[in-house]
């Protein structure tokens, strides 16, 4: 409406422009100098009033122009601003649009995640009630849906590998024949061998199972919790069981096979003609633990922590024993072999026999010898005690 206004007004002011611009160039030389005219004009009085009409022309002329770019820069403001008005009407139109898409992308997503949600609750529940089977192959089925479950979903995975634990604690009993554990036993050994990496807030519970003849390979058994554990014929190939409690547990006949046992605990255990290879043990703890028949091989036992712990006819071969501590350990017939490094300060605080093979360097130590004698002497004296009780 004002745009209106403002062309009507306009072409009225032009209009009445153009007829005063009219009467000066007919009546303006008579209006300005018409005293002086006759009724003939000489063509001096013709050139005075082209003169005047020439100088009306030009000044109409300037005033057309300066009123074409007032015109001209009128319209361009008006154009500007309503092309800012459009651009600002699109900016808003497309914001609007963005945070409707954008809503819509959240409410699929989250339909989307109730709708997965639903799945895997179904899929657990139907694994649980497999692994609640009696049937083997059911039971292997409810594992391996179980593992399926904690890759598709993270937020399911804790709950995931605590079942699991729990399912190996109920099943992994004593069996009176010593046959080797079950197949679904071994298989959620390997679920949880292979189980994605992922912040776990708790230490897998496996206390008190009772394990035959299985293989365990490239696990991350951190801080497992392995308490009065029954294992035989149990193989642990290149896991990492740093952290891990395996105090008061019984090992028959197990091997580890480049294994990390960093700050493990095996307290007072009963290790049997077992087999640590090849692997890192930076500060173990074996305090009142029974080696027998035992073999270290290649291993690093480093600041290790033997005290009071018996390696009755156990070998270490090439083994890192820097900074170990015997204090207190009996080495009856134990086997040191020459590349082997026990120190000097923790064999004198060792029980130490003529049946100790110890390196080469120590042959000949008069401390060593005074320790052996001592010890030996003491070793008759309760043997003899033990004898007169008897």
């Amino acid at each position: 409406m004002r745009r209106r206004i403002f062309t009507i007004s306009l072409g009225a002011a032009t209009a009445l422009l153009l007829g005063v611009f009219i009467i000066l160039l007919w009546k303006g030389p008579w209006w300005a100098d018409g005293s002086q005219f006759g009724r003939g004009l000489t063509p001096g009085e013709g050139a005075v009033v082209t003169g005047f009409r020439t100088t009306i022309v030009a000044f109409g002329a300037g005033i057309l122009a300066a009123g074409s770019l007032a015109y001209t820069h009128l319209n361009h403001k008006q154009s500007r601003e309503s092309f800012l008005k459009s651009q600002e009407n699109f900016t808003e139109q497309a914001e609007l649009t963005r945070e409707s898409l954008l809503q819509s992308e959240r409410n699929a997503t989250q339909q989307a995640e109730i709708s997965r949600e639903g799945q895997v609750t179904e899929r657990y529940v139907s694994a649980i009630r497999l692994i609640a089977s009696e049937n083997t192959t059911e039971q292997l089925g409810g594992i391996y849906s179980l593992e399926r479950i904690m890759r598709d979903s993270a937020k399911d995975h804790n709950t995931v590998v605590e079942v699991l634990a729990a399912f190996i604690r109920q099943h992994a009993k004593q069996n009176p024949e010593g046959e080797n554990s079950s197949d679904p036993i071994q298989a959620a050994l390997d679920v949880l061998a292979r189980r994605p990496k992922r912040e776990e807030p708790f230490e897998i519970d496996l206390r008190r199972i009772v394990l035959y003849g299985c293989t365990i390979s490239h696990a991350d058994l951190q801080s497992v919790n392995l308490y009065k554990a029954i294992l035989t014929d149990v193989v642990f190939q290149e896991c990492d069981l740093s952290f891990s409690d395996i105090s008061h547990a019984t090992l028959l006949r197990c091997r580890f096979s480049r294994c990390t046992l960093k700050r493990a605990e095996i307290d007072y255990a009963t290790v049997t003609e077992s087999s640590f290879l090849a692997g890192k043990a930076h500060e173990l703890s074996a305090v009142n633990t029974n080696f027998t028949r035992c073999r270290f091989a290649t291993i690093d036992l480093d600041h290790a922590y033997f005290e009071s712990t018996s390696f009755h006819q156990s070998t270490f071969k090439r083994s890192n024993l820097e900074s170990a501590d015997f204090g207190d350990a009996c080495l009856h017939r134990t086997n040191f072999s020459p590349q082997s490094n026990p120190p000097l300060n923790s064999l004198l605080g060792a029980h130490i026999f003529r049946s100790t093979v110890l390196p080469r360097v120590f042959h000949g130590n008069r401390e060593i010898e005074a320790r052996i004698l001592k010890v030996e002497e003491g070793w008759d004296d309760a043997r003899h005690s033990h004898s007169e009780h008897s």
